[in-house]
């Protein structure tokens, strides 16, 4: 969740995540929302998956940015000009999905699903919040990791039966959903608390945990995790 000085640990996202491809929620009763939809579904590269509902579609990050800086521009420089402290009485879904990209920039696309919902609100404690879900995300363990926590990384993915070495593979990597790869840490976790409380793999897990964050596990964002340059 991005958001104007609030927080939930479930929704903090950790730096060590690219994401790939996230999704946001506009609300077709929400003035802005509705002119941003209109623009994407007009105006944008918009790809429909038949399994999903006629309320979601994909759009291309680029042109969404495009949008933004043409039809949106004057909301861009109002929010730029505003004090911090008086954005929560303006802000809207425009001011967060900039940052987003700004933010998220290795991000190819955003999944838009729309809600016809006569009831919503952003506020959460007196803040205003934009709650999104990764659905893909990328982690690069070799551009994030000492060389020395990279090893022991290494070690435990082969011992999950995750990752395998291949010598003839100049960039292995595993591609996993974030909720399997958690269940899986936490069984290991469950075996080292019985066999051996103190073991250093319980504190590796630890950091492997966070290095992922709550975020990925609470989407069940897949994660292409790279191991190897």
């Amino acid at each position: 969740m991005i958001d104007n000085d609030y927080n939930d640990d479930d929704d903090v996202l950790s730096s060590a995540v690219d994401p790939l491809i996230f999704e946001i929620y506009l609300f077709n009763n929400n003035y802005k929302d509705r002119l941003l939809i209109s623009e994407l579904r007009e105006k944008a590269n918009t790809v429909k998956i038949p399994e999903l509902q006629d309320s979601s579609f994909f759009v291309r990050v680029d042109d969404v940015w495009d949008i933004l800086n043409t039809k949106f521009k004057k909301d861009l420089n109002d929010f730029d000009s505003t004090p911090e402290q008086s954005l929560n009485k303006s802000i809207t879904s425009i001011y967060f999905i900039k940052l987003m990209i700004l933010r998220f920039d290795r991000a190819k696309y955003i999944k838009v699903s729309v809600s016809d919902s006569l009831v919503y609100s952003r506020k959460v404690k007196d803040h205003i919040k934009f709650d999104f879900r990764i659905i893909h995300s990328r982690v690069d363990l070799p551009h994030i990791c000492t060389s020395e926590f990279l090893t022991e990384c290494k070690r435990v993915f082969q011992i999950l039966g995750l990752y395998q070495p291949n010598p003839f593979d100049k960039t292995p990597y595993f591609e996993i959903s974030a909720i399997e790869l958690f269940d899986s840490l936490e069984g290991y976790t469950t075996e080292l608390n019985i066999s051996d409380p103190e073991s250093d793999d319980l504190f590796i897990i630890q950091n492997i945990n966070l290095l992922f964050g709550k975020k990925l596990q609470k989407d069940n964002s897949i994660v292409l995790v790279i191991v190897e340059e």
